[in-house]
């Protein structure tokens, strides 16, 4: 308790003290020379007053009897002495008159310069107070940046995750392209396979026929008692299998491979389905290819492609487990049916309520 007290006592000293510097030490020397000044200016009035009742005096003397020359002698120097203190007297007066106005010029001054001291005080402390705002918006933005950075590593590390997936992803793709790649491929074999065994077929069968029509026109002549020449037998008409030596027309159907085609069994209209997930109709009546209309709706590649007995619905069947209907007047996705496994191949759609897949 004895502490705080000497201290607010000591605070208040050094206040006082820190006030004089700043609004008395700077007019001491002033202050000093004025109060030299108001001493002179008194002791010169004194003397004056002295010196005046001496020169009463002597007055009074003369007027009661003739003074000797020593004596007036001395009245004219006291007289004389009496002007030069006057005049001295009015010389301080002047002084001093000037002295006053250059100590209201500065406290004039001095209140000036309290005045910008305060503005300037108001000023600093404006400019405190924005800069304790600063610094919160400083932490506030410090603490947005740590979240934000915080975020954007967790977004890279999530960026990191979904390129290994999506790499991953892209191996799986790759694989199941090449193995789809694989089947089309083997598919193919099959499907040349079975074309060259029903060439064979039918080679085969129209030889068994040609030789079964010799056989019978032999045993016809054995049994008419005579040979036949070759000139009289009657021309027989067999199919002769014929291969195509050149394209009649060649369409750039679709964007990749084309994997199925079929034709309308009603117009000249012709169905191609291929990798790019699209079904196009194409009309082929004119001699010329025009695209008349394109199916879309599937996931994967169309594999196969079929018409009903009508040519009104056309159904295809892609490597997303699914096969699907549509209306090919307004080209409309009816039906979309779905499988557990991938089949590769439908048939049997000649009838608008049935399917064989």
């Amino acid at each position: 308790m004895v502490d705080s007290d000497i201290k607010w006592k000591l605070d208040i000293i050094r206040q006082i003290h820190e006030r004089n510097r700043f609004e008395i030490d700077c007019f001491a020397d002033l202050i000093l020379y004025n109060h030299k000044l108001v001493e002179g200016t008194t002791s010169l009035r004194d003397e004056n007053i002295q010196l005046t009742i001496e020169n009463e005096k002597l007055r009074k003397d003369c007027k009661e009897g003739v003074a000797s020359t020593a004596d007036q002698e001395k009245i004219q120097a006291l007289e004389q002495k009496v002007l030069l203190q006057q005049e001295e007297l009015t010389s301080l007066h002047k002084r001093r008159g000037e002295h006053t106005q250059q100590l209201v010029d500065l406290n004039a001054a001095l209140q000036d310069r309290d005045k910008l001291i305060a503005e300037r005080d108001n000023v600093i402390s404006d400019q405190k107070a924005t800069i304790s705002k600063l610094k919160i918006d400083v932490n506030l933005y410090q603490l947005n940046f740590r979240e934000l950075e915080g975020l954007n590593q967790t977004i890279r590390d999530e960026h990191t995750a979904l390129q290994l997936a999506f790499a991953a992803l892209e191996e799986k793709l790759r694989q199941a392209q090449n193995e789809n790649r694989a089947l089309v491929n083997k598919l193919m074999n099959y499907k040349s396979k079975d074309a060259d065994r029903l060439n064979e077929e039918n080679e085969s069968f129209v030889r068994k026929k040609q030789a079964a029509i010799l056989k019978d026109l032999e045993e016809a002549a054995k049994e008419s008692g005579g040979t036949a020449s070759p000139e009289k037998w009657p021309i027989v008409h067999t199919p002769v299998p014929a291969l195509p030596t050149c394209p009649s027309l060649k369409i750039d159907a679709h964007d990749s491979e084309v994997n199925a085609v079929r034709w309308s069994p009603v117009d000249r209209i012709l169905a191609t389905g291929g990798s790019d997930r699209r079904v196009k109709l194409w009309d082929v009546s004119r001699g010329m290819y025009e695209n008349i209309g394109m199916l879309t709706g599937s996931n994967a590649g169309v594999m196969s492609v079929d018409f009903d007995s009508t040519g009104t619905l056309i159904l295809a069947a892609s490597l997303d487990f699914a096969c699907r209907v549509w209306t090919v007047s307004d080209r409309r996705l009816r039906v979309s049916l779905h499988h557990k496994i991938l089949f590769l191949r439908i048939d049997g759609f000649r009838s608008a309520t049935r399917i064989i897949q």
